[in-house]
């Protein structure tokens, strides 16, 4: 199927859309390198017997604005692209899944119930949506990482090591994460699927029970299965929040806080200006 979908949007406007990601991730390096260029410039007294700049320094802060705009284009480019294969995708496998269920025999029609059917046409075709919407970086990271990294270590030398370690401490930590909030969607959709089921018996049988008057009972039914489902809701929003703020939010900020630390501890020269926000700039890009 994968191989199919590929073949009807096109292998090349995929690579091309990765090609336009990775460019624009390694531009992403060229204003730290410049800012770190720049500082050290001032910090010399704008003097240039004692720094000289890779060009003129003005054209070192013209390239702090067109950078970005350039780096941005291609992230919007690649955006765009992978927006519309992922809108592909999505309607190819909910085509996919309709016809199936169409033809499928007596005995799948008694293992599968329609709530199921609805919840892989919805939630699951989003999740594919989601996924070759932010595939670009699950690509290019490794790369960013590594190139981060290596200059990390050319401005704080072995103090980068602090930032490793605390990267693997938090490796353990991410997993728990995602095991937890994984696990909590599985819930999530296991009660989509008793509602789902629950609500096409009652349409089915609604003569019968406008008939006996049994309006309120089963109101009550699919609320609670309603009300457990915004309870599992509720117990995501919260892990996944609390988990993703610990990771995402916190990591670059306490990182480079004990990168300093370890700087300033083993090295003889004092921490500048250039190395810190280069540094700080790099822990941002990683």
């Amino acid at each position: 199927i994968a191989a199919a979908l590929v073949k009807g949007f096109g292998a090349w406007t995929i690579v091309i859309a990765i090609l336009y990601y990775v460019f624009s991730a390694l531009l992403s390096f060229v204003p730290v390198m410049i800012l770190n260029d720049l500082v050290r410039y001032f910090e010399a007294g704008a003097s240039p017997e004692n720094h000289d700049t890779f060009v003129p320094p003005w054209v070192e802060v013209a390239g702090l604005g067109v950078f970005p705009i350039l780096i941005s284009a291609l992230q919007t480019r690649h955006q765009t692209i992978m927006a519309h294969c992922a809108v592909f995708v999505r309607t190819a496998v909910s085509t996919l899944l309709y016809r199936k269920s169409l033809r499928v025999s007596s005995a799948g029609r008694a293992k599968t119930s329609t709530g199921q059917i609805v919840n892989m046409m919805s939630n699951d075709t989003t999740q594919l949506q989601r996924f070759l919407q932010f595939g670009g970086m699950t690509f290019v990271a490794p790369l960013q990482i590594i190139i981060s990294l290596y200059l990390i270590y050319r401005q704080v030398g072995n103090a980068t090591w602090v930032g490793v370690g605390f990267m693997i401490f938090l490796m353990p930590i991410n997993v728990v994460v995602f095991g937890v909030v994984s696990k909590m969607r599985r819930k999530v959709l296991k009660y989509s699927d008793l509602r789902v089921k629950m609500m096409n018996e009652i349409l089915s049988g609604i003569r019968i029970i406008k008939f006996y008057a049994w309006e309120r009972p089963f109101g009550k039914e699919v609320g609670k299965l309603r009300q457990k489902e915004l309870d599992a809701l509720t117990k995501l929003a919260y892990v996944s929040a609390v988990g993703f703020s610990l990771i995402l939010l916190s990591a670059p900020i306490i990182q480079p806080i004990l990168v300093f630390m370890a700087y300033v501890n083993i090295q003889d020269e004092p921490l500048d200006a250039a190395t810190a926000f280069t540094t700080v700039a790099l822990f941002n890009i990683m």
